[in-house]
């Protein structure tokens, strides 16, 4: 998710072509198409990160997603004369979406790690913008729900409770895990394209798709252990003394430090499998998924939460400082 020597070096090898210029047209009109399907709408980023990965034109992609975006949205407006604050936020969600994903997977400037904290926190703060608007979408759909359903299930104290569960880093989880599964998918998809035989992609140089290790060679950045510590004391503070702000800020800090160390667990973790055998390895691999969706993942998580931060005091593996 965020490992170290990912970074996707853009502009090495690729050029602006017809072919390549095609290609980010035709991942647009399928992440057009995949947002407005149902079935396929949490896997809208899929296309545009792999057009970024097989064209490797950034800005290219961004544009083409975010001016298109604009064109559907503005003609769904017209046609069914909606609000035009809802208009406005939906195209600014979007685009800011599509900048974030896309600066994940193309950027190089700095470590993938940042780079999903940042354009996670992005996201998040725009949709708690908008889930937080009296006549935000998010509150029509809750209640419809309500009067489809069970108004004692989907009542206005629930919704509340969602509100403040988001509020307190449920949205950046959100917009962390959006990310995190597109930019993964959309790498798959890159790595099986490249091995058909009727294609010829130009990404040896794209460390993105290069890369094997993954999360393995991922090290959380330095002092995180003490922001991590500095977060829950600011959290427990501040719920006996009701400053609420400080307190939904103290828990996104705490929520975001708690990623990185299970990512870094997560890493510790296969860093262990990698010297098994095959058997060994497919064998352990089906027990911990089976351990995560049984009743017992909590304790699952909380034990790969325990070794990412054991590991700021006991070296699991050697950090290679040059990536």
């Amino acid at each position: 998710m965020f490992g170290q020597g990912e970074n996707v070096l853009i502009g090495t090898g690729f050029q602006i072509t017809k072919k390549t210029l095609i290609t980010i047209l035709v991942c647009t009109c399928l992440s057009m198409f995949f947002m407005r399907n149902a079935f396929f709408s949490l896997f809208y980023l899929v296309p545009l990160g792999y057009a970024v990965i097989v064209t490797g034109l950034v800005w290219h992609t961004f544009f083409a997603a975010a001016i298109t975006n604009i064109i559907l949205v503005a003609g769904s407006f017209l046609i069914n004369t909606g609000n035009s604050a809802n208009l406005l936020t939906e195209v600014l969600y979007l685009t800011a979406l599509f900048l974030g994903y896309i600066w994940i997977i193309g950027g190089s400037n700095i470590r993938t790690a940042y780079r999903f904290i940042i354009s996670s926190a992005a996201g998040a703060v725009i949709f708690l913008f908008i889930v937080n608007r009296a006549d935000s979408v998010f509150d029509i759909l809750f209640m419809r729900m309500s009067e489809e359903f069970s108004s004692s299930i989907f009542s206005a104290e629930m919704l509340e409770n969602v509100k403040n569960i988001l509020l307190r880093g449920g949205a950046f989880i959100s917009m962390c895990f959006l990310f995190f599964i597109n930019r993964q998918l959309a790498i798959s998809a890159a790595r099986l394209m490249k091995k058909l035989p009727f294609t010829n992609l130009n990404i040896e140089s794209n460390k993105a798709v290069a890369d094997k290790k993954g999360l393995t060679s991922f090290f959380a950045p330095p002092n995180t252990i003490w922001i991590f510590c500095g977060a829950l004391a600011t959290v427990i503070m501040t719920r006996t003394i009701r400053i609420e702000i400080l307190e939904i800020i103290a828990w996104n800090v705490f929520v975001i430090c708690v990623i990185i160390f299970l990512v870094q667990g997560t890493g510790i973790l296969l860093h262990i499998l990698a010297g098994r055998t095959p058997a060994f390895k497919m064998t352990a691999s089906i027990m911990i998924i089976v351990l995560f969706i049984s009743p017992l993942g909590i304790i699952a998580v909380a034990a790969l939460l325990l070794l990412g931060i054991i590991e700021n005091w006991v070296p699991f593996r050697r950090q290679n400082n040059t990536q």
